[in-house]
Formats: C-alpha cells, sequence, structure tokens
C-alpha cells in the first residue's frame, strides 16, 4: 500500500496568489504565511516516528526555525520572513537493521514572498534496503527442528578482518526485514543454517553484490535432492526495484490513482472495466479527458464508454468501458487526465493504452501500381478464434482476408482491388465480430501529365510550343520543322474553343499542313506528342516519350475532342486512299532512351501503332482511331492493354489529325481539337 502524504501550501494574499485569505490574521508587509493541511490516504504504524524541519537558507548555511515530531504539533498558521526556506521530511528512525521499519526521507526548497507561499511539494523516497527471505514448504518440511536465515550487511556474516560485526538480521520464518546501507558498502552476505534429521546440520552462504537503496532482494530457499542422493539447499536471488512503492509524497497537486494497475505501465484493454481514483485537497473543479484527438469534459456531461462517481467534493472515480474502447482503431493510444481544484492545483496525467483493432493503414503499406494493401491489426491472445481483416471502396460490397500471425501482436492480411484516388473502409474481425473501430482511408490520385489542359503555350519565334516560358518542355509538336519555311505552316496551335465545363480556356488545335515554298515541300500531319522534336535536313527526327515517376497503375486514358477527317490528298509514302484517320496513342514503356522515329528512315525506324505488341519495351499500350467527323465537343476514353508486368519508366501520348502523317499521308482537311487530357487509375 502507499503511504502518500500531502501538505497543501496556501497563499494567504489574493493578490499575489489568487486565492481568498478569508478570515486569517493580518500579517506584517514583510512576512508571509504558511497555511499546511496534511492529507494521508494511508496510516503509518503507531510507533513510526516522523519529523518535519524546516530551514532558513542562507550564504552560510542551513539554520533550523521550525520543528515538528508529531502531525498535530503542526499550527494552522506559519508566519516567516520572505525569504528562501528548505522543508525536510524523515520517516523512520533510519536504523542500520530492522525488522519492522522502513525509513524514508524527502526534502525541498521553496521561497517566501511577501504576503504568499509558493506550492511546496516534497517527495519523500524510500532509503531503506529490502532484504525479505522466503521459505518453500519443503524447507519447512525437512527442517522441522528449526532453521535460520542471517542476512548481514558487507560481504560476510562474521565482519571484517578487524571483527567488526556489521548490521544483520536474523530470519527463521518467511519475512522482510530493511537495512540502511552505509555508502562504502554495496554488498549483502547471507547463510542459511539447519538440522536435518538424517543428513545433520547442513550451512548455505552467499553475497548479493551490487545493492542499491530502495531496492528489494528476494531470497527464497528450497530443499532438493540430487540424482546422487545427495542434499542441497537452493537459494535464488530476485532483485527487483520498488521505486514507486512506499514512496511518500507532498503535495499541494491533485492525484490519480489506477484501481489495480500502475499508470506508469502501458495498459491493455480486452474488456470489462478500466477504473481511475481522481483525488484533490480542493474541490475539483476542472476534469477533462482526452483520448486521441477528443476531449471530453467528465463534470459537464455524461459521455457513452465513460462512468463519473463523486464520492464527494474533492474525489472522483473515473470508470472506462468497452464503449469508449470500441471507438478506438488498433495499437498504441495516450489517454491524457487533466484536473484543476478550486485552489489552484492541477494535474496532467498520461495513460498509454494498447488496443485491440486494425491499425491505421499508412502510405507505405499499399502499392498501387499491384494494386495492393497490406492491412494490420493488433491482436491480444486470439489462439483458435477466427482473425481476419475486412474492406471495401466507401458504401460498396466487404472483402474478407484471412489475418495471420506477424510479429508480437499483430496480424497482417494482403488484399487486391485496391486502386488510386479511392475511398477505402477497413476492420477487424475476430470470429465474425468486429472489434475496435472502423477506419477510413483516401488513396492519393495517381499523378497526372504536365500541361494536360492545354493551357501553357510559348512562342520565343515563329513556332508555337506547348509549355510556357522558362517551364520544362514535356509535350512537343512539329511546328519547329513545319515554320522553318514559313510561320504560317504552325501545325499546331492553342485555340480559345473549349468544351463545355472545361476549368480552362484553351485547347490545343491540330492542322494538317503541306508547308511549301515555291511548290516544294512535304505533307504534315497536325500533331502534339510527349517527347522532341528536330530537324534532319528537311526531314524530322521525333523521340518520343519521357521518363515518367509512376505513382499507380494506369487504366486508361481519357481525353475532350472534336475533330475532322478530311479526304487523303496528299500521299507519297503509304498506298492507301479514300477518308483520313484521326489517331491518339499512348504506350507505357520501360525504355533506356527515347523510341526514335526518322522520317527519311520508314522501314527501320517508324513507329507500327497497328502493332503495338510486338514493340520492345512496351508494357502497356492504348490506341484510338477515327473516320468520323465531330461538329461538337466529345470525351473519349482509350483503354489500356498491359502486355508485361515490368513497370514502365516512360510515358508517351501521341495525337495526329492523319494517322499517317509520318509517311507524308493525308488530308489538309484533317483537325483535331484536344483537350484535358488525364491519365484514368
Amino acid at each position: 500500500m502507499k503511504k502518500i502524504f500531502s501538505i497543501l501550501c496556501m497563499a494567504l494574499l489574493a493578490a499575489s496568489c489568487n486565492r481568498e485569505c478569508g478570515d486569517e490574521p493580518i500579517l506584517p508587509a514583510d512576512q508571509g504565511a504558511l497555511k499546511m493541511e496534511v492529507v494521508m490516504s494511508g496510516t503509518p504504524a503507531a510507533d513510526q516516528s516522523i519529523a518535519v524541519k524546516i530551514y532558513r537558507v542562507a550564504d552560510t548555511g542551513r539554520q533550523l526555525i521550525r520543528r515538528y515530531t508529531s502531525l498535530a504539533d503542526i499550527p494552522d498558521y506559519l508566519a516567516l520572513l520572505a525569504d528562501n526556506y528548505c522543508v525536510t521530511v524523515d520517516v523512520g528512525d533510519k536504523l542500520p537493521a530492522s525488522m519492522t521499519e522502513k525509513s524514508y526521507y524527502g526534502e525541498k526548497e521553496f521561497r517566501i514572498e511577501p504576503g504568499a507561499v509558493a506550492a511546496v511539494a516534497v517527495d519523500c523516497r524510500l532509503l531503506s534496503t529490502i532484504a525479505a527471505v522466503e521459505y518453500d514448504s519443503t524447507v519447512k518440511e525437512q527442517f522441522a527442528s528449526g532453521y535460520t536465515t542471517t542476512v548481514a550487511v558487507g560481504d560476510s556474516i562474521d565482519g571484517t578482518a578487524t571483527q567488526e560485526v556489521k548490521p544483520q538480521l536474523i530470519f527463521s520464518r518467511s519475512g522482510e526485514g530493511y537495512f540502511i546501507l552505509p555508502e562504502e558498502e554495496s554488498s549483502l552476505a547471507w547463510r542459511f543454517e539447519g538440522t536435518h534429521p538424517t543428513e545433520g546440520r547442513i550451512e548455505k552462504s552467499g553475497i548479493i553484490a551490487g545493492v542499491k537503496p530502495a531496492a528489494r532482494y528476494t531470497l527464497r530457499f528450497a530443499y532438493s535432492k540430487d540424482a546422487n542422493g545427495m542434499i542441497e539447499i537452493i537459494a535464488t536471488v530476485d532483485e527487483s526495484l520498488e521505486e514507486f512503492d512506499d514512496n511518500i509524497s507532498f503535495s499541494p497537486d491533485p492525484t490519480i490513482l489506477g484501481d489495480g494497475f500502475d499508470l506508469t505501465q502501458e495498459q491493455r484493454f480486452t474488456g470489462g472495466e478500466h477504473s481511475y481514483l481522481v483525488s484533490a485537497l480542493a474541490a475539483i473543479s476542472e476534469l477533462t479527458l482526452t483520448v486521441d484527438s477528443e476531449t471530453y469534459d467528465l463534470l459537464a456531461q455524461s459521455h457513452a464508454g465513460i462512468g463519473v462517481t463523486l464520492t464527494d467534493e474533492k474525489n472522483i472515480v473515473v470508470t472506462l468501458s468497452r464503449e469508449l474502447f470500441d471507438k478506438l482503431c488498433g495499437g498504441s493510444h495516450t489517454m491524457v487526465f487533466n484536473v484543476k481544484d478550486a485552489d489552484g492545483g492541477k494535474l496532467e496525467q498520461n495513460v498509454a493504452y494498447l488496443t485491440q483493432g486494425i491499425n491505421p493503414l499508412l502510405a507505405t503499406d499499399y502499392d498501387l501500381w499491384d494494386c495492393t494493401a497490406t492491412f494490420s491489426a493488433t491482436v491480444f491472445d486470439a489462439d483458435g478464434a477466427a482473425c481476419a481483416i475486412e474492406y471495401r471502396q466507401e458504401d460498396g460490397q466487404w472483402q474478407s482476408i484471412e489475418a495471420l500471425p506477424s510479429a508480437g501482436n499483430t496480424r497482417t492480411a494482403t488484399g487486391g482491388d485496391f486502386f488510386a484516388g479511392k475511398r477505402y473502409e477497413y476492420r477487424l474481425l475476430i470470429d465474425n465480430t468486429p472489434v475496435g473501430a472502423s477506419l477510413l482511408t483516401t488513396t492519393p490520385d495517381g499523378v497526372q501529365l504536365p500541361n494536360a489542359g492545354m493551357e501553357s503555350w510559348s512562342k520565343p519565334g515563329k513556332a508555337y510550343l506547348p509549355y510556357a516560358d522558362g517551364e520544362a518542355p514535356f509535350w512537343q509538336t512539329g511546328n519547329p520543322g513545319s515554320t522553318s519555311i514559313g510561320e504560317k505552316f504552325n501545325l499546331t496551335t492553342p485555340s480559345d474553343d473549349i468544351h463545355a465545363g472545361s476549368e480552362g480556356s484553351t485547347s490545343a488545335y491540330l492542322k494538317s499542313q503541306y508547308p511549301s515554298v515555291a511548290g516544294i515541300g512535304k505533307f504534315a500531319a497536325g500533331n502534339l506528342f510527349i517527347g522532341e522534336f528536330s530537324l534532319n535536313g528537311m526531314n524530322g527526327i521525333v523521340d518520343f516519350g519521357r521518363p515518367f515517376t509512376y505513382t499507380a497503375k494506369p487504366k486508361a486514358l481519357s481525353f475532350w475532342l472534336k475533330n475532322n477527317p478530311g479526304q487523303i490528298n496528299y500521299n507519297s509514302g503509304k498506298p492507301i486512299s479514300g477518308t483520313d484517320i484521326n489517331q491518339a496513342v499512348i504506350i507505357l514503356a520501360k525504355w533506356n532512351s527515347p523510341r526514335r522515329v526518322d522520317t527519311s528512315n520508314i522501314d527501320n525506324t517508324f513507329l507500327d501503332v497497328e502493332n503495338l505488341d510486338k514493340e520492345p519495351g512496351v508494357v502497356a499500350y492504348g490506341l484510338f482511331r477515327t473516320q468520323q467527323a465531330a461538329e461538337q465537343w466529345y470525351e473519349r476514353t482509350i483503354e489500356l492493354t498491359y502486355i508485361s508486368d515490368e513497370r514502365p519508366d516512360y510515358i508517351m501520348v501521341s495525337f495526329a489529325a492523319s494517322a499517317y502523317g509520318d509517311y507524308f499521308c493525308g488530308s489538309t482537311d484533317s483537325y483535331m481539337y484536344v483537350d484535358d487530357i488525364k491519365l484514368i487509375y
């Protein structure tokens, strides 16, 4: 049982301490007054001495000004001159060795200001080293004529070489004793003696080294007979620090204790109720509990899963039950109690909990390329129980996967159909019953293409470029080639013709042309593509594709367009005629460099978009072609076909008003408006 002594130090002047003086005596201006109220949650032994001393602290040392040897002797008011002071508290007589009395000591310096006293908190800590002896029933049976264990300070029972007798205790039955160790000593010696009815006198001895104050050392004795018929005494030493046991505290602030558990240790909730005793020396004026980010005012109203019972105005029992814990996810939580009393005392107490349930899903727990998520849950002692994790797109159908043991209290399960830009709900089930809270997460949207709304353009020379001044180029056109013979031959230009509902103000207008000077030239398709364009004489060199970091796995490409495929009126490289073809292509690829097309080398470099599954490095592709004109804007989606499990690192998207423009084939009446290009995940 902890013995907690509390002294409440109260200021007497409201101006300095914000506390009312009432009918307290009027003091000189250079003095303050100390009022001490002693509250004990336990009762000391009747013969246990208590000494409270108050010193005045000066440069020359401490001067004792008050001494009290009984709680009844402490006056209601103690007038002190404004100065520095120290209070010390001794409990027990500090006997070198005792079978009955422990010793404690604590001190605290403080300052008295004129008309006011600062609150003083003195923690009296255990000075005694506890030596406990426990006799097993086998000792009592085999040594019926008697036995003893002697425990002494030092490394021998008989003293030092000068035969100095050290403090010692003799145990004839199980129990504990207490030592005050001198500074030079850090060992306890022990010796067991007893007479066996057939084996005669038996002795065992040993040394406990590294002994510390305020620690408990337990000797457990048992009688054993080995395989050769010999008899031996087995002595084991159990060392366990008692840093918080039997502490004495002087404190004017509220306190909080757990009912049957240590607040400093992480708690596990597996059911039932967890109760806390909140106490103060004055009426409790504020009491809140914060769980994760939600704060409950326990005095103002009732809350599900939190019971509040007022024993009196200074003592409140708070009980936490399943209804509160069912709101929590699995894993670690910190519950924070905040207490204030009417006399200005306050306390903030953190209590750590580990709860069962689904653990929050982190960004590192899912792979939006593989479209999988690995869920984890905290589960206690569920051997034999069916553990599962369920998840679904919000308001969709639940998918259930078995949760298998991982490390410690963790169970994990991996599920599929987990996509970018979606909201998911997930939870833990044990024996088909939800445990803990259901959680929600929204996966991030997959990365989009730069300037996909065609809002950024520049024109540093003759050619329009589909990126702003100072921006890194991503999209490109054949304009640098076509305008080399005249500015009017820009194949692709910005347009203010946009579809209804567009958030932007500009689209791309792709117009096939026959750029020529004095009848010399070549047909060129209106085009827009991801990559680079350069000239080699009258021929164009196109490096299709750019490196691209995928954060998720695209399913399709969508875009808005209106278009017109004209009748083919130029054809120097492809044996076709009739209606031209408007085209869009998307390729996801694993390439070491862009895919180069040289218009002067049709046979060896051209990209065969009709057979992309045979193109080296292609991971996925999609193709859209139309010979139908549309005067109104419409949205089109190209589904991606995956032909490889590789993760691509390049992307290529190409739009052409004339599908066979690379072959100098098409119609000068063909055009496309393209806007709001989007990867679908």
